[in-house]
């Protein structure tokens, strides 16, 4: 009797096993094109991009997202390099992951055409254009920090250390300092058509490369607006 009821009992199991549905799951495949996805549409020269996505475990097993999945950067992650991107599912089973990748993109970096002092001051003939690879594992861009890519954001600023010919140009290396301070004493130029005129004054503000500022003329007492054009130099506006 015993062992009749032991064999109803298995077969009653597995057909509530057979009868259960197979439960969707999501596949990799989809997530990772997904992360693929939104790293393109992150970048402003996609057809220049290279990603790379770590390949998930296999055994994970995620219920399959019944609504397009949703894609942002993880908190605290970079935009290229080895970057980490948060794909959820906002459907009635709601899950999280985060995948990791790798981004690289071909562009453009500036580097010196000739060393550089502390205090220098960045122009247009220090630099020349070389064509890179940012992010992936491009050491030599990783060590210095951000290179810069938009340099006129940063004519004018000065650097802060010796830099040798050739190297990349970075954010660390440079600062926005004054060439001109309060109190100073100044070269006022004067341009005129054929002829420029120069006197002495007193700067009654700090200013930096290309900053408007107001100045005292030493001989006649009178204040002008002027524009620096270097250090302890400033040019009357016209």
């Amino acid at each position: 009797m015993k062992l009749i009821i032991l064999t109803l009992i298995a077969l009653c199991s597995s057909t509530i096993a057979h009868a259960q549905p197979d439960i969707a799951v999501q596949s990799l495949d989809e997530l990772q094109q997904a992360v693929v996805e939104f790293i393109l549409s992150e970048q402003s020269v996609p057809d220049a991009v290279s990603i790379d996505v770590k390949s998930l475990d296999r055994r994970l097993r995620l219920r399959d997202c019944e609504e397009p999945l949703h894609t942002r950067w993880s908190s605290g992650s970079r935009t290229l390099g080895r970057v980490t991107v948060l794909v959820s599912c906002p459907g009635p089973v709601p899950w999280r992951v985060h995948t990791q990748a790798t981004v690289s993109v071909e562009g453009h970096v500036w580097s010196l055409r000739r060393a550089v002092q502390s205090g220098d001051v960045l122009d247009d003939s220090l630099l020349i254009r070389k064509k890179v690879v940012l992010g992936g594992n491009n050491r030599v861009l990783s060590l210095g920090g951000p290179a810069i890519l938009d340099k006129n954001a940063w004519l004018g600023y000065v650097f802060t250390q010796r830099v040798g010919a050739g190297a990349v140009l970075t954010e660390r290396m440079l600062k926005r300092a004054n060439l001109i301070s309060r109190g100073e004493k100044v070269i006022i130029r004067h341009q005129s058509t054929g002829l420029q005129l120069q006197t002495k004054g007193i700067a009654l503000e700090n200013g930096v490369n290309a900053q408007r500022l107001q100045v005292k003329n030493s001989s006649s007492g009178k204040i002008v607006d002027a524009i620096v054009v270097g250090r302890g130099i400033v040019e009357v506006l016209k």
